[in-house]
């Protein structure tokens, strides 16, 4: 799918700094790029923001594995380790209610998240790769 202006979530942050060494890399910048020409108000990145090459706010303008969904998660795991497992998930996703909303694919869950519950699996002797509901390329806006 290619990249739209709304794609982005109308309160994401927009970058128009010209100067950016990064603004051909940047989601933030890409998506300002396609800002229609009516737009006269919009959440924006400060050029102040920019620490000479660095930007905390940057967000690659490439697409990314994004997974959603993880209904088929937890039975893969023994019965021994499901609820120590269950219980460093809640952690990792914030909270049991959070976890839940991850779990049904409400939440997106990044490449990032992906790594840690893949780690998370391995120190609970579970070799074999997490499954999620859904895998898809696609942008990810991530919140500040």
């Amino acid at each position: 799918m290619p990249l739209t202006y709304s794609l982005a979530p109308h309160d994401w942050a927009i970058c128009f700094q010209d100067d950016c060494p990064m603004k051909d890399t940047c989601l933030r910048r890409a998506v300002a790029r396609l800002a229609p020409p009516t737009l006269t108000c919009h959440v924006t990145v400060l050029p102040t923001a920019r620490q000479g090459d660095h930007c905390p706010h940057f967000a690659t303008a490439e697409p990314v594995k994004i997974a959603r969904g993880m209904t088929r998660l937890l039975p893969r795991a023994p019965q021994g380790e499901l609820s120590d497992l269950r219980e460093a998930l809640y952690a990792l996703f914030g909270s049991v209610s959070h976890f839940y909303r991850y779990r049904e694919g409400r939440y997106p869950i990044t490449p990032q998240q992906q790594r840690r519950v893949e780690e998370l699996f391995r120190s609970h002797g579970i070799e074999k790769a997490p499954v999620y509901d859904q895998v898809n390329s696609e942008y990810y806006f991530p919140e500040p």
